[in-house]
């Protein structure tokens, strides 16, 4: 089974983990929209898109451990304070290269990874989003927003999207969104709209991996159902196929669902314990939860 993942570092990579555990071939299109930490340096100071993100879905395709430790190790002293070494590796290699993809594609093989991780572009992008009538600027500000997020998008608007991303999705028989930030990384990366028209195009499952919990700030007040509705308002009716939700509801701030809204909007819904002790996501049991759900798009009624 031909599986892609979308979405950001730290959520998808679990969903890359579960699908190494029963797919034959595995991609990962992944956001660069981050602006914080070592990625944000990176691309004030050398003009490359945010390495962090695509680092975190490498290592979680890598097939060399030690290899993955090296890229993971975070220097803690001098000007080099907060770097991992993988986000240097990915920006040495794009100087050396002179492409962010072909840079990502040289630092996977130096990971012997199990699959590919593509941009969702490799042009440089500012996120933005709407809070209360006012723009919010930056991938950190508007991830720490109090107020109510009414839409996001990319500056400039029109990215053009990685054509290997592109080619990966169109031919997927699976295609797993998140889980992850809902804005700010998830959406962020659906806004590029080669990767949207992809998604619409595949002839794969397009399966959407709900958020455990709820994201202080972000996803404060929403619901479930408001996920959803987020991710289709942004990238059109009829994306979605299936919902991979947990249940039982976390406490004291786990993400509700309203079963019977989301299958209204023709998305299957797969309840199941999917979640680690600590909250994030089990890769076996997503594992499974895909297993389950296959490739075969739902049948409107």
């Amino acid at each position: 089974m031909r599986v892609v993942g979308i979405g950001g570092g730290h959520g998808l990579a679990e969903s890359l983990r579960a699908a190494r555990l029963f797919a034959d071939d595995i991609a990962a299109v992944v956001t660069v929209a981050d602006d914080g930490g070592s990625s944000g340096r990176l691309v004030r100071e050398l003009g490359v898109p945010p390495p962090g993100d695509i680092r975190n879905c490498l290592i979680a395709l890598a097939g060399n451990e030690a290899m993955a430790g090296l890229y993971q190790h975070r220097f803690q002293s001098g000007e080099l304070t907060g770097h991992p070494l993988g986000n240097l590796l990915i920006a040495a290699l794009t100087e050396m290269t002179g492409d962010f993809a072909s840079a990502i594609h040289e630092a996977g093989k130096l990971l012997e990874c199990d699959g590919r991780v593509y941009p969702a572009t490799s042009a440089l992008v500012d996120l933005r989003a709407i809070v209360n009538g006012d723009v919010v600027r930056g991938q950190v500000a508007v991830a720490e927003t109090e107020g109510p997020i009414q839409a996001v998008y990319l500056k400039p608007h029109d990215p053009p999207a990685c054509e290997e991303a592109v080619d990966a999705i169109c031919s997927a028989d699976q295609v797993i969104l998140g889980p992850g930030s809902l804005f700010t990384s998830l959406i962020a990366t659906l806004l590029v709209p080669g990767i949207r028209q992809a998604l619409r195009d595949t002839p794969g499952k397009r399966i959407l991996v709900a958020n455990n919990r709820i994201q202080k700030g972000e996803t404060s007040g929403l619901d479930g159902t408001a996920h959803v509705e987020s991710v289709l308002a942004h990238i059109g009716a009829d994306t979605l196929d299936a919902v991979v939700v947990q249940a039982p509801v976390l406490e004291p701030d786990g993400v509700s669902f309203d079963r019977r809204a989301i299958e209204n909007l023709g998305i299957e819904v797969h309840e199941g314990h999917v979640s680690t002790e600590e909250g994030g996501h089990d890769p076996a049991a997503l594992a499974e939860a895909f297993r389950a759900l296959g490739s075969e798009r739902r049948v409107a009624n």
